[in-house]
């Protein structure tokens, strides 16, 4: 048996694909992990970084490329969210005018964390956010076992929906040995091979999550931290 956060899940439990995923969600929600995020989504690209644990977590956000692109790093400690962007990320993901924007940009803010508001922005931070960015919609089945990354790997298959995109098969592939964690996920094309709209690789399992808050300038909102 091995102990997550205060919850007990079995090794080696799951068969079938069904289980196999549902293992591999519980344990993402409930530890801390290490993930890249690369893809490109109306031919728009995107590349995320970040550790996530349940109650906290750190990313670094790129979208777009040259002077077009956004840029910012986000910290999330429980109730509040730190940020720190450029103009453009500012104005396209918090919503600010262009002068309030301008004045912010490089420097610190901060929002509570469940202020719906900035919900596209908390969206993949803390554990809970990540299994949600992962997770697949049934039905399920399995591809053929394979190594990935070191690891002996299941496949499971299902779909995603992307906005603005046609529904998108995809692939979690979770340790077949051991706790049931996701190593990689790939979105698939009519072949079955990757398309480049999402790849993920998750490792360091486990690792300590426990950001230090930066000193920020502004608040953006109600902000409590009783």
């Amino acid at each position: 048996m091995a102990t997550l956060s205060g919850s007990t899940l079995p090794a080696g439990a799951a068969t079938g694909a069904t289980a196999l995923y549902g293992e591999a969600m519980t344990t993402t929600r409930s530890w801390s992990v290490h993930y890249i995020s690369s893809g490109s989504d109306s031919k728009v690209s995107m590349l995320t970084s970040g550790d996530a644990g349940p109650a906290s977590g750190t990313q670094e956000v790129l979208v777009g490329q040259g002077t077009t692109a956004d840029r910012a790093s986000l910290v999330v400690i429980g109730g509040i969210t730190y940020m720190n962007g450029d103009a453009r990320a500012l104005i396209d993901l918090t919503g600010l005018s262009a002068l309030q924007a301008a004045a912010t940009a490089g420097k610190w803010i901060q929002f509570a964390t469940d202020n719906q508001v900035f919900s596209q922005v908390v969206a993949g931070v803390r554990s809970t956010d990540v299994a949600q960015e992962l997770a697949l919609k049934g039905p399920y089945r399995l591809g053929s076992p394979r190594r990935l990354d070191g690891y002996e790997v299941d496949p499971v298959l299902g779909t995603q929906h992307f906005p603005g995109l046609k529904t998108q098969r995809s692939v979690l592939y979770v340790r077949a040995n051991g706790l049931h964690v996701p190593v990689e996920e790939d979105t698939l094309n009519a072949q079955g091979n990757p398309n480049g709209v999402e790849h993920t690789v998750f490792s360091h399992w486990g690792e300590m999550v426990r950001p230090l808050a930066p000193q920020a300038t502004a608040t953006i909102g109600a902000v409590s931290t009783a």
